[in-house]
């Protein structure tokens, strides 16, 4: 079993040794790349690496400009009165 192995590049999670039927995430020390090796039971292995960022906070200012926004939105909503349909009408008659 690894805790936390680190390899360098592509090359290196197809070399890393694992069993068959096995799965494994790996970083990679050189790029922010997470290296998914997975073997079947004939250990014929596949290797995908996903991009990794480091997670941010949300900042807390941003957030509650949004919700000003979004309370003057609804409330400007709600302040207008309904609009009135178009009262002009068309007349027309059926005549036989």
């Amino acid at each position: 079993m690894y805790n936390f192995a680190p390899i360098q590049g592509e090359i290196a999670a197809w070399q890393f040794p694992l069993g068959p039927c096995s799965e494994l995430c790996l970083p990679d020390m050189d790029e922010n790349i997470i290296w998914w090796i997975k073997t079947d039971n004939n250990n014929c292995r596949s290797v995908q690496g996903f991009d990794i960022t480091p997670h941010k906070k949300p900042d807390t200012e941003d957030i509650l400009s949004r919700l000003d926004a979004i309370e003057e939105w609804i409330n400007g909503k709600s302040n207008k009165p309904a609009q009135k349909p178009n009262s002009t009408t068309n007349n027309a008659t059926v005549t036989k």
